[in-house]
């Protein structure tokens, strides 16, 4: 996956990927945390740019980051109830 960060400073974080489906769960997870002041992507066009990921908050990074492995472990935990289906 590719990761471009495109501006960072101590409560602000931008940054691009090349997921749209990706950055969208990182948006709705983000946005369950607190201390957060702003949550937001956009896309400048839907079949040509890549979205841009903007957090603001006291540590934009550890936001992302918290956010990033909430949807890991909702994944787990989907794997883990499939695989107790067989």
């Amino acid at each position: 996956m590719k990761v471009e960060v495109l501006e960072e400073t101590d409560e602000k974080l931008k940054i691009k990927l090349n997921d749209l489906t990706l950055v969208n769960l990182l948006n709705e997870n983000i946005w369950k945390q607190r201390g957060l002041d702003y949550a937001a992507y956009t896309v400048e066009h839907p079949y040509l740019a890549q979205p841009v990921l903007t957090v603001k908050s006291k540590d934009p990074k550890k936001t992302l980051i918290e956010a990033a492995d909430r949807i890991i472990e909702d994944a787990k935990g989907l794997k883990k109830k499939l695989a107790a289906k067989d």
